[in-house]
């Protein structure tokens, strides 16, 4: 079975995610602590990452960028959906893509359930689930730019 992070300061949109992908057959962890994720970054399959947490300046954890910047430091080719809240516009999707190139997709958080479920099947098609991989061994997934999805 495929395992799913999601890491996000907001507790129940967390929630509201997971119980979709969940209904869909993935093993899903929430993260709303980032040191926790950090932690255990290496188990997962796919990452999905709110990019616009609150920064360090208005609390002690970390902004999304840095929550990715970490995530590429710790994992090789990490397996990254970067989430962006509903209310920005293409052109700071724009920038989240420009500033996490190594990101499979940056996506709006309005993107309909069944784009998300796509663009994560797409992802895992690369990619053999953590808990099948043989002595640590990872199936190097392709270099691509990301990809900016948005609910229109």
């Amino acid at each position: 079975m495929y395992q799913l992070a999601i890491v996000d300061d907001n507790e129940a949109w967390c929630f509201a995610l997971a119980l979709q992908l969940e209904q869909q057959g993935y093993a899903v962890s929430t993260f709303t602590d980032v040191s926790t994720f950090l932690r255990r970054v290496a188990q997962f399959d796919v990452v999905l990452v709110d990019f616009s947490m609150p920064t360090p300046r208005y609390q002690r954890r970390m902004d999304g960028p840095e929550v990715i910047y970490q995530v590429k430091q710790q994992v090789d080719n990490p397996p990254l959906l970067v989430l962006v809240s509903s209310f920005f516009t293409l052109d700071l999707l724009k920038d989240a893509a420009s500033i996490c190139p190594e990101a499979d997709a940056v996506f709006s958080k309005q993107i309909e359930t069944a784009k998300l479920l796509n663009q994560i099947q797409q992802l895992l098609s690369r990619r053999t689930p953590r808990n099948r991989q043989q002595n640590g061994s990872n199936a190097a997934a392709s270099s691509t730019q990301a990809e900016i999805l948005i609910q229109a």
